[in-house]
Formats: C-alpha cells, structure tokens, sequence
C-alpha cells in the first residue's frame, strides 16, 4: 500500500489542497460532485500535464522526449496498485509499464495478478488496489448492489474470449476450425467443459451462449469452474477436460495442437459492438485523487497512441511478458489484443446494452441500472484532451 495510505493526515491535508484549487479553478461549482460530473474534480491537474507537449505516438523512445516528471506537481497519491489477470489481455498495461509512461506521468504504479474477473472485483471494492482491468458486467453488478465502480476507459470491441474443443471431440463431432459456428457449439453437447469461476464474465458468457443455442448446461453438458488458465491449460492437455473457455494466450496455445477447433467469441452477432471491458476505480477514489486517476489516464492514452504508431516494438514488447510461448502463437495472441486497441475508447449506449446482456444471462430480472451510474467517458476525454489525443 502506498505511503499516502500509511498516513490518513497527509492523505486529508493532500485532499483539501486538490479541493482548493478545483475551487479557485471552478468558480462556484461543487468541487465535490460524486455522480453528477467527476471530471469537475479532477480540473486542478490540468495545469501540471507537461506531457501535452509530448509526442510519443512518432517516436519509439517516448521516454527520452516527453518533459520530465521533476517539473510535474506531486500527485495526490503517486504510488498506486493495479490488480490485473494476466493473459495477453492485459497488452495496453504491459506496454504502457514498459515503455515509461507511468514514470511520466508521476505514478509508480505496483502490478498484483489475481486469478480472473472475479478476484478482481474483489480486489478493488475492498479498496487493497486503486485501478484494475474488469468486464463491463462487473460494473454493473457492483452498482446494483451498491458499490461505487466506475469505469473511466472503456474498450469498445467485441469479446476475445475463445472456447477450444479437442482433437478427439472435434473429430468425433466431425468439426473442423472452418465449420459454422452452431456445428462448433453443437459438438459442445456431451463434453466435460472447464471454466472460470462462477460469475466471471468468460463464463456467464460461455454458459449463456450455449443456453441461447440450445444446450442445457445442467444436464447436456459436465462443467468443471477450475478458476483461471494457469490450471485450464494443463487440464486440457492431459485430457481432463474436452473442452475449455479462456483469454488468450491459453486458447491459442491450446488450439495449436493439430485437430483442436477454436470457437471464436467475436463471431456471437449478439456482441458485435459490445463494450467488453474497461479501466475501472471507484468514485470514492475519483474524488479524493482526481490527479492520481488523470494521471492514470494519460499514461495509458500515451501508451496506446504509441503503441498504434509502433506495431512492430508493441509486439516485442507481448513477445517478452510470455518468452516461454512459441512465437507464433505470442503473434496470434498479440494480434486479437491489438487489433481491439484500435476502436474507440469511449462507452457508447449499444456497447452498454450488449454487456448488460451479458449481465442478465446470469441473473433472474434484467438489470434496470443506468449506464451513467456505472461507467464515465468524462475523464478519459479530459485526459486525452489534455495530451490532443483524438478520442473518435
């Protein structure tokens, strides 16, 4: 835990002084808003973003020419914890942590792995971690039962979960990787399946896409919730398991092995535009650091406009989180993450409608909690502002 923590009267002296100058920099606005408007919170940073000056998505040591973080004022709080999974899904973290950005921007910023969607959120309404990477639907849910979530970067693409089948079942259903997506989930029926935990978005998704196409997955199918894919890879080998759902680079590595069929979950037309997942923190947090979460942001934004400009280093990069992989399977892994950098980072109103279906297939009544109490594009657009980052 960072040292502002260990000291509660620092900590409160360190806020008055973020509120006072939000206030000189406001007028008469509420410097405090919890729902209404975070980013009114956040103002006073904007004036100690020496990085609008840098340039780092043209050039491929943005460390050597964006100004240096002595000039920049202290942050609120400057060391932070981001809980994280692993898993090439984690790509924008790892480059933005390689490549300096949070050094940039004042942060100093400690990574803890934990075992899927749901440890994260764990993590993070107990307050042990400031920033972490989770589902759109877990946002949901915490606000529906009355948790303070807030998702302040969204990823607006299309799930890269994939499910991958054996050899041995493949053939016995007579699949291949270029059959149709309902011949691939047909050959589900019968297996033993293994997934995440139970209420991970991988497999709310996992089981409600088998419900939606006509598998009972109480009687049809034998599922196994092994956690995470440290321990669905190896089961999955030794045969444990005919099937399994999971993030990649354990689905790419799996479906590698000649006669195994990948069930690609880009292909679900029911998450076309889906806003699968984001940077979240908690308002509670936003208040007290508006600076620590600008910061965040623009660390992140640098990394992904550096990295859309680099494609080739962000690929070393990928290539040295998982040196024991073979590199073609780091490049298929690389390459489904990548690829949903791209879009806009921006929550719209038909992504949220798709992760509130994905929400719903796990509970009895349809959520009826509002978009804008659960995520913000407020920050993410003042942040990128700040740097002149389009955020289209």
């Amino acid at each position: 835990m960072s040292k502002t923590k260990a000291r509660p009267w620092r900590s409160i002296l360190l806020l008055f002084v973020v509120l006072a100058m939000v206030a000189g920099a406001c007028g008469d606005d509420e410097p405090t808003d919890t729902t209404a408007a975070p980013t009114t919170t956040a103002a006073a940073t904007t004036t100690a973003a020496p990085t609008t000056t840098a340039a780092p998505a043209t050039t491929a040591a943005p460390t050597t020419t964006a100004a240096p973080t002595t000039t920049m004022a202290p942050l609120s709080e400057a060391t932070v914890r981001w809980a994280g999974f692993g898993g090439m899904a984690e790509l924008l973290f790892f480059i933005t942590e390689d490549q300096g950005f949070f050094e940039q921007q004042g942060l100093e910023v400690e990574r803890i792995e934990l075992g899927g969607g749901v440890d994260l959120f764990t993590a993070l309404a107990s307050g042990s971690v400031a920033f972490t990477q989770l589902g759109t639907q877990h946002g949901i849910r915490s606000v529906s039962n009355g948790l303070d979530f807030r998702g302040i970067y969204g990823f607006s693409h299309g799930p890269n979960e994939f499910g991958v089948i054996s050899p041995e079942a493949a053939a016995a259903a007579g699949i291949t990787n270029d059959s149709t997506l309902a011949a691939k989930f047909e050959a589900l029926r019968g297996l033993k399946i293994g997934t995440g935990r139970p209420g991970s978005t991988t497999t709310t998704l996992a089981i409600g896409a088998m419900e939606q196409r006509g598998i009972d997955t109480e009687t049809e199918v034998e599922l196994v919730p092994l956690g995470r894919g440290s321990a669905l890879l190896p089961a999955f080998q030794a045969r444990e398991i005919d099937a399994f759902f999971w993030i990649p680079p354990e689905t790419q590595i799996a479906g590698a092995e000649e006669g195994s069929v990948l069930i690609d979950f880009r292909e679900l037309d029911e998450l076309a535009q889906v806003n699968w997942a984001g940077y979240m923190t908690t308002d509670s947090y936003i208040i007290e650091h508006p600076d620590t979460v600008l910061a965040f942001l623009r660390a992140v934004l640098s990394a992904r406009e550096w990295a859309l400009a680099n494609e080739d280093a962000a690929f070393e990069i990928a290539k040295g989180r998982f040196p024991d992989l073979d590199e073609a399977v780091v490049r298929q892994s690389f390459q489904i993450d990548y690829d949903s950098l791209k879009p806009s980072i921006l929550w719209s109103d038909v992504g949220f409608e798709q992760a509130r279906y994905i929400f719903d297939l796990g509970q009895e009544e349809p959520s009826t909690t509002l978009m804008s109490a659960v995520v913000t594009n407020e920050l993410v657009v003042q942040a990128a502002n700040e740097l002149g980052i389009a955020v289209g």
